[in-house]
């Protein structure tokens, strides 16, 4: 008492001479301070925590004009005079005045922040000043060196690699001794749910029992790194960071397809496929040189986002929000930063600016897809996926289209003699062809509706106003509901010939919305497939054939705009190619100059049946476009008359005849092109060429396809927002990365690719230190920072930092080795260390910190539902494939939809489905599989690296009632049953082998007899309650074994899938 008492005069003494009078608490919270104060850990965080408010990162809530998160800025002269701080010298430093002051107008942090400072904390800033200040970079952001494995002195414990050696160091710091290394079964239990999450079967516990090799170990560990279930394994936590998920998660939460995407991840992690390749291809793999298939797959990374299709959704909002989440995904996943905090404004913690978020967000801002798509289904950009024998069909038919091709043009300019069938022609030829011919000239009401000219096929919503026309009368379109139906065209298709044509007089002024002029495309729950022609919104005309937009059409638009309150003759036509220059427009009677805006068609044009009309074939739609929905209608305004359609590609002369009321007489070109259409070989090869285009588009048809990533060729603008808001463009942004880390390396494209190369670059500090703490997150049960999503100031210090820079370097000289990273953490003596812990270690490290132990936890919601199916034989370790739909209770998804058609009813799986790896099982975001969610599986609606871990009630109610848990204890007893010996004993000790890889101890034997015993008696006084447990789930039972002995039995396994070792780590 008497030292103590001596050490706080001294102290006192010493601050003394500073001038600075210490409160009693802070003195004695000072003499009890480490040796050394790092500002990193001591300083730092208090400075986030209580002082960023005011005196951070972000600009617009700066006080005083002190900012503390940069160092010149922190020791420049303030707005007073003083310093905040003054280096070795307490008693000039303002803050050492203001956290010490009583006085509510002096004292840090102000009352009205309901902050404050502890004494140890006041004494840890006294004393950091006192030795000088010393201010470090955040450590997160400093170029990981890798650090001398430590010479740890104590040899009597076991050493297997540098994990050992750097964890021994703390150990002997906090005075602790690693604990022994568990047995041989839990050992073994651990390493398979570990890298694989699955369960050892009872031959492979007995192998490695009876294995008494040095390297027995080992050799399970490169097993179970070879094999595909640790390859689904590592997958389920990249689909959390992914954020995939099996539906859109916005609105009506339709079906998208994406599984493919997951197989890609699957055989990623089969191939060990490098850290930094593997994560580039999902990035950018469409941006590779020559990018194959199985690059441009892996960008669906990137489409993995909820997408809306919610009627009164603003279309650029809901696009901004894709970009902008794919570039948190990645601050999130790759740089372990919290970088939406700066969407709105300036960080308020880390040195990210708002300028710094928009221009990461500007990396994916390239991308042609729509804010806004359909319920269900994919949008582009889109990949197709054809098998192999379908693609070989494929090349062969586009061989024989080729071929076709040629032959045709050869044969063209082989027939000389045209004058025979120039004599034949026909005086009408406009006739030829024709499917309909729509004067628009008179309007009347029936009990049906308003008809136009007497034909009950072309129907009106509202009466046009008549005016007179360019020929008779014509329509005045003025407002949303004058369009006008033809319900008596065909339903054109990629591989049919077919043309329009039409006077028009527009009203619309420039920079309006498109006008839709004649079409059927436009319904967004069928892709906005269709064709149409319009005006868009500088009124230059467009044609396209759409079997799907963004990226699955044609397009062609004139060089030359429409002019307003001018009657003009306009047309298209379309040779059935499927091609962008199979489409040609006509002004007044002449081939228009066009460009292509778009050129990839490759599906369907049809338009399908509607889920939200109900109708089988959309009629073409005249002055308005099928866009409900969408906020822009193609309403045309003006007049328009005399529309003419054809199932033929009508030849520029045709045109002139429907565009003039004396065409002038035809050149001798046009002559022959008109000839040549009658001109049997012709007739004959392009019927050929129709069959064959017709045979490509069946077989391509169904062909599956996921979206990907895919950049415009040229380079949208970005933008930084006002506070995020769309509406409040503030200023022009470039692709760029974050000012406070390394530079974009020079001669480097600005776009994915270069930003992949970037986020792999040796000076970059960020991401092997993330990976590999992620990776220790996984086998450990809790990161190294056990803030895997925020490696800023406000996320969690490392444990043992110098561990983490070890593991990162080694981990980018070892080839971003994946693999070998986990072999290096599994093989380590403190991984095989017990869970045991003892009182004394529980009370000094109850968060087991220091790492004396193998941490003990809940094993995720997949992990429990596989151990239960393995255990009881149902699992079906099937590899890849689309997400299939296990037991769950009735109609939760019909609560929850009421727009897609597709996922209106939850369908259950049959069959092997049912028993497939929780890995594929059907996530719906606004529903996601309840059994799943009671053990914390996420929805996915956002990129999660670290679940949460919850202990409910309901948890329980799962593993005893839910029918995947009871169907697994039924087969779980016939297993036990039929394997596991003639008597109880053996029974119990074979299930409890199965579920929890051990053999049971005396006393657990002893209660689950008892058990069996008590329910055998209870089945045979109530027989009604046997049929009625052993009917629970599809499986069937043996049927010998469908008496009370099984039912009991069914309970003892339903109790031992209940023991917390069946579903924690230990």
């Amino acid at each position: 008492m008497r030292i103590q008492h001596l050490t706080v005069f001294f102290l006192t003494i010493l601050l003394t001479s500073c001038s600075v009078k210490l409160p009693d608490e802070v003195s004695k919270a000072y003499q009890e301070l480490p040796e050394n104060i790092d500002f990193n850990f001591d300083i730092k965080p208090i400075l986030s925590d209580r002082c960023y408010n005011c005196h951070g990162p972000d600009d617009n809530t700066r006080q005083a004009g002190l900012r503390l998160d940069i160092e010149k800025e922190a020791f420049k002269k303030l707005q007073s005079g003083n310093y905040a701080f003054v280096a070795g010298n307490p008693k000039n430093s303002e803050t050492v005045r203001r956290i010490l002051s009583n006085d509510v107008e002096i004292q840090m942090p102000p009352k009205d922040s309901h902050l404050s400072l502890s004494s140890r904390e006041k004494a840890l800033i006294i004393k950091w000043i006192k030795q000088g200040a010393i201010w470090k970079d955040h450590w997160a952001f400093i170029k990981p060196i890798k650090p001398n494995i430590p010479d740890v002195k104590n040899k009597k414990w076991p050493f297997n690699n540098a994990i050992d050696n750097f964890v021994y160091q703390t150990l002997i710091q906090k005075e602790f001794e690693p604990s022994p290394q568990a047995d041989k079964e839990r050992l073994l239990r651990r390493v398979y749910m570990d890298l694989t999450g699955l369960p050892p079967s009872i031959s492979e516990i007995d192998t490695f029992l009876n294995d008494n090799d040095s390297n027995a170990y080992e050799k399970v560990v490169d097993k179970l790194l070879a094999s595909d279930a640790t390859a689904e394994r590592l997958a389920v936590d990249w689909m959390d960071l992914s954020r995939y998920a099996d539906s859109h998660g916005l609105h009506a939460d339709g079906w998208r397809l994406m599984w493919p995407w997951r197989d890609w991840v699957i055989n990623s992690f089969k191939k060990n496929r490098p850290y930094n390749e593997f994560v580039t291809w999902q990035l950018a793999g469409d941006l590779l040189p020559n990018a194959t298939t199985e690059q441009k797959l892996a960008t669906a990374f990137n489409r993995n986002h909820p997408m809306t299709a919610e009627g009164g959704a603003i279309e650029e909002e809901f696009r901004l929000n894709y970009v902008w989440d794919r570039a948190e995904t990645v601050g999130t996943a790759l740089m372990g930063l919290t970088v939406a905090c700066a969407r709105c404004h300036d960080h308020k913690f880390d040195p990210i600016s708002q300028k710094d978020y928009f221009q990461l967000t500007a990396f994916f801002n390239n991308v042609k897809e729509l804010g806004m798509t359909g319920d269900d289904g994919n949008y582009g950009p889109l990949l197709a996926l054809p098998d192999h024998d379908t693609q070989t069909s494929l090349n062969k038919i586009e061989q024989s289209i080729n071929k076709k091709e040629s032959q045709l043009k050869l044969t063209k300019k082989e027939i000389q003699n045209l004058d025979a069938f120039i004599a034949k022609m026909p005086l009408d030829i406009t006739k030829d062809g024709l499917v309909g011919h729509y004067p628009l000239d008179k309007i009347s009401n029936s009990h049906n509706g308003f008809i136009v000219d007497n034909n009950l096929k072309v129907t009106a919503s509202k009466a046009p106003k008549v005016i007179k026309g360019k020929k008779g009368n014509a329509f005045v379109f003025t407002g949303e509901y004058d369009e006008v139906y033809l319900r008596d065209t065909p339903n054109f298709e990629l591989n049919d010939k077919f043309s329009a044509a039409l006077w028009l007089k527009t009203t619309k002024r420039e920079k309006e919305k498109t006008q839709q002029l004649i079409g059927t495309s436009g319904e967004k729950n069928n892709y906005w497939s269709g064709w149409d022609f319009y005006l868009d919104s500088l009124n230059y005309l467009n044609a396209r054939l759409i079997h799907s937009l963004p990226h699955n059409y044609i397009q062609v638009k004139s060089k030359d705009s429409i002019k307003i309150n001018n009657w003009k003759h306009v047309a298209f036509t379309y040779d059935g190619s499927g091609k962008a220059q199979g489409l040609s427009l006509y002004i007044d009677g002449e081939k228009a100059e066009i460009t292509i805006p778009y050129n990839h068609l490759y599906k369907s044009i049809k338009t399908l049946q509607s889920a939200v009309h109900g109708i089988e074939t959309r009629p073409v739609k005249v002055a308005k476009s099928y866009r409900s929905f969408t906020g822009e209608y193609g309403i045309f305004k003006g007049a328009l008359d005399d529309i003419f359609m054809y199932s033929k590609e009508l030849t520029p002369y045709e045109i002139t005849l429907l565009a003039s009321d004396s065409p002038p007489k035809p050149t001798k070109e046009q002559i022959v092109t008109l000839a040549l259409k009658q001109k049997p070989e012709i007739i004959e090869i392009e019927e050929e060429l129709k069959d064959l285009r017709g045979e490509w588009l069946k077989l391509m048809q169904p062909v599956m396809e996921v979206m990907v990533m895919e950049e415009m060729p040229v380079q949208r603008q970005a933008f930084a927002y006002n506070r995020g808001d769309y509406e409040q463009p503030m200023y022009k942004v470039n692709a760029n990365t974050p000012e406070v880390l390394p530079a974009f390396p020079e001669n480097t494209p600005k776009n994915r690719l270069g930003l992949a190369k970037w986020i792999f670059s040796e000076d970059n500090p960020l991401t092997a230190r993330v990976t590999v703490n992620r990776y220790w997150q996984m086998i450990f049960g809790k990161g190294l920072v056990s803030t895997p999503q925020d490696f800023g100031v406000q996320g969690a210090l490392p444990t043992h930092p110098e561990l983490l820079d070890w593991l990162a370097v080694d981990f980018v000289e070892n080839n971003w080795d994946i693999k070998a990273l986990l072999k290096t953490m599994v093989m380590s003596n403190i991984y095989k260390q017990s869970s045991k812990a003892s009182n004394i270690y529980l009370e000094k490290d109850p968060n087991n910190i220091y790492l004396a132990r193998s941490n003990s936890y809940r094993l995720p919601a997949e992990m429990i539902r596989d151990n239960a199916l393995a255990a009881s034989g149902l699992l079906v370790q099937h590899v890849g494939g689309k997400s299939v739909k296990p037991y769950q209770p009735k109609n939760l998804w019909i609560e929850k939809n009421s727009f897609s058609h597709k996922l209106l009813n939850y369908k259950e799986s049959e069959g092997d489905s049912l028993y497939r790896r929780g890995l594929y099982t059907f996530i719906r975001r606004t529903s996601p599989h309840p059994a799943m969610t009671a053990f914390d599986a996420p929805s996915r609606e956002v990129c999660i690296v670290k679940r949460e871990n919850t202990n409910t009630p309901l948890q329980a109610l799962v593993l005893m009632n839910d029918t995947q848990f009871v169907e697994a204890s039924k087969m779980l007893a016939e297993r036990m049953t039929l394997e596991g010996g003639s008597s109880l004993e053996d029974q119990i000790s074979y299930g409890f082998r199965l579920a929890i890889s051990r053999k049971p101890k005396k006393e657990e034997t002893i209660i689950l007899k008892d058990l069996y015993l008590t329910q055998s008696d209870r089945f045979q006084k109530n027989p009604s309650e046997i049929k009625k447990l052993l009917s629970v789930g599809n499986k069937k039972l043996n049927k010998s074994l469908l008496n009370e002995k099984t039912a009991a039995l069914t309970m003892v396994a339903n109790t031992i899938l209940n023991h917390d070792e069946a579903y924690m780590k230990r």
